[in-house]
């Protein structure tokens, strides 16, 4: 191992400059004695004369858990209302200002009552970090995202609360509480988990002795996952070979059911191999209704949650883009859902797995079966755009009927089936392949019935007039098809060519720019362009106040106004769409040039209503 790699894994041991540390108290399931554990730690840092503040300690009515908690000083809680119920939640704002050396949390997972800063808890339990507190907190293993598909085959219940698996990663320290199934079973029957009477409704709906069992395994795994981790982590600083990362995990997806159960099974494999990971989809310009991109998207999250990264492709040839990315990236490890049974590919092709295993070299090809699902029906919208495809095709096939009918009464052609090719070869280029075989079956049909003896019929007298057609149909398909494949390949390539237009227009335009406003006059004619949404750039002025420096000058709520000052704090996204203060219409994003704030940009969709007016002006927030 070379010393430069020695001197990393040391660094790395170190606490981050100004960040305090995380120490997670793991469990199968509750009532395994988390809360307690951590309580129990946190008196033994006070011992050792630690300041240590209690943020938010469930203790469901355990005596055991209260009189631990009562040794120890606590922050109140923070109450509000919600549609007429009193809601508690932790003050983060108070620990903040308390700074203590040691901070407790309870139920990392936890969500937020509305109106909070943070969506879930485990923000706030990164923004204490950042502050350089310590925190001690708990979290069930159910709770994991990574797991989530896996704990509800298990349980039969969909946990809605989840936990990004990194968050867990970058614990400096795991601790697994573990509780054989029978004696938590035992705890539950005595009243000791949850209240007496709902004790047996809590053993009947979740907590068998087969799904505690099940749970426990999940937890042991995780916690020899981070165990092994540590382990390569401690080799690599005493200067040893550490068990390598070796090369790369893909995951390709598409927008169906099942993109979202990829990503998990994704990243439980790239924790249990060490590998880095991307989740890569490539658009082949094939259209998509309104559910197949909401699926997409919510997979594309997933996995940044999760720790992947997320690469966006465009090409004709999914596979072969595929197995070319996973050679530039050097991945070792390419993963990929079943593709459906279809009858166009059984006829034209193996789908995107059967082409993995078939064309590439030297990689791994793992394919994840189905999960039995009920087809979701598809969207009016998209039925009416591809009947609108298949108009186009019965409209060519009866223009090239009638074209081919009026060129063989003034000459003798003897290959007048090139007409109806060329009817299936445009709409080809203008459709997909589903209307362009459509053209062709109807091109078979049309040209059977109008120029193969005897005329006006559909029977064939003649024998080589049978493999005529045949090979006439045969023809037709694989033009359909090749000409559909080079439309796609063209307006992906159409597409990433403005992209990259635009991004080199606007480089060239921020080289040249000498001060701030030139770069905010560069990016604001950059960014008129979107027409559908309303976007500004804000800079701080000389009294430290937010103002508009480019774009349209706006109205912004104290909500909005707040997601804008955390987003230029913390340097991460904040507002509409993001987990931090979600409730505005804006959603901003912080610019730095050298770790140090130069601007946010604001975005949001302008079908969203709200006061704004035309022109650019410095208006303070």
């Amino acid at each position: 191992m070379s010393d430069s790699a020695r001197a990393d894994a040391l660094l790395a041991n170190l606490p981050r400059t100004g960040r305090g540390r995380l120490k997670v108290f793991l469990g199968a399931a509750p009532g395994v004695g988390k809360t307690f554990a951590m309580l129990q730690a946190a008196h033994a840092q006070q011992r050792q004369g630690v300041q240590v503040l209690a943020g938010v300690v469930e203790t469901h009515g355990r005596a055991e858990t209260e009189a631990l908690l009562g040794g120890l000083h606590q922050q109140p809680l923070l109450r509000s209302q919600y549609r007429g119920v009193t809601l508690e939640e932790m003050d983060l704002d108070g620990l903040l200002r308390a700074a203590p050396a040691l901070a407790l949390v309870d139920e990392l997972a936890h969500t937020n009552a509305p109106g909070s800063r943070h969506a879930k808890r485990w923000q706030d339990v990164q923004e204490l970090l950042a502050a350089g507190i310590d925190v001690y907190t708990t979290v069930n293993v159910q709770h994991l995202e990574s797991l989530n598909d896996k704990v509800r085959d298990i349980t039969g219940v969909q946990v809605r609360e989840t936990l990004p698996d990194w968050v867990l990663q970058e614990a400096f320290e795991l601790v697994l509480i573990d509780l054989p199934p029978r004696e938590l079973l035992e705890r539950l029957r005595e009243g000791k988990v949850y209240v007496p009477e709902q004790a047996r409704a809590a053993i009947d709906a979740y907590f068998s002795q087969t799904n505690l069992t099940a749970l426990r395994e999940l937890a042991m795994q995780t916690a020899a996952a981070q165990v092994d981790a540590d382990l390569a982590h401690g080799y690599r600083q005493r200067g040893q070979e550490a068990p390598a990362l070796r090369g790369r995990l893909l995951v390709g997806i598409d927008g169906d059911d099942q993109a979202e159960r990829l990503v998990r099974h994704a990243s439980r494999v790239a924790q249990r191999r060490h590998l880095p990971w991307s989740l890569v989809h490539v658009d082949n310009g094939r259209l998509r209704d309104e559910t197949a991109r909401h699926r997409l998207q919510a997979a594309q999250q997933l996995a940044e949650r999760l720790g992947g990264e997320v690469v966006l492709l465009r090409a004709g040839e999914v596979a072969r883009t595929l197995i070319q990315h996973a050679v530039e990236r050097r991945a070792s490890l390419v993963l990929v859902g079943q593709s459906r049974n279809r009858l166009r590919r059984r006829l034209f092709g193996a789908g995107v797995a059967a082409r993995l295993l078939r064309e590439s070299r030297g990689l791994e090809i793992n394919v994840l079966d189905r999960d039995v699902q009920p087809p979701a029906p598809r969207s009016a919208v998209r039925r009416v755009w591809v009947w609108r495809h298949y108009l186009l095709a019965l409209l060519a096939t009866v223009m090239a009927a009638g074209l081919a009918w009026a060129v063989s009464s003034v000459l003798a052609l003897p290959n007048i089936s090139l007409v109806f090719l060329a009817a299936v070869l445009l709409v080809a280029v203008r459709s997909s392949l589903g209307p362009a075989l459509a053209c062709a079956a109807l091109s078979f049909l049309a040209y059977d019935f109008l120029f193969i003896p005897p005329n006006f019929s559909f029977t064939i007298q003649r024998e080589e007039d049978v493999l005529t057609l045949v090979f006439f149909l045969l023809m037709a398909a694989l033009t359909g098809n090749l000409a559909a494949r080079q439309r796609r390949q063209l307006q992906a390539l159409r597409e990433t060519q403005a992209q990259t237009s635009q991004l080199l227009d606007l480089s060239r335009r921020l080289t040249v720019a000498t001060d701030r406003q030139a770069i905010f006059k560069a990016a604001g004619q950059h960014l008129d362009g979107w027409q559908d949404t309303q976007v500004c750039l804000l800079e701080r002025n000389a009294e430290g106040q937010l103002q508009v420096a480019s774009g349209e000058a706006c109205t912004f709520s104290d909500t909005e106004r707040a997601a804008a000052d955390w987003a230029w704090q913390h340097g991460q996204a904040a507002g509409h769409g993001s987990d931090t203060l979600p409730n505005g219409r804006w959603w901003w994003w912080p610019l730095a040039v050298d770790d140090q704030p130069l601007a946010l940009l604001g975005v949001r969709p302008r079908n969203v209503g709200g006061e704004h007016t035309s022109g650019v002006g410095h208006r303070p927030l």
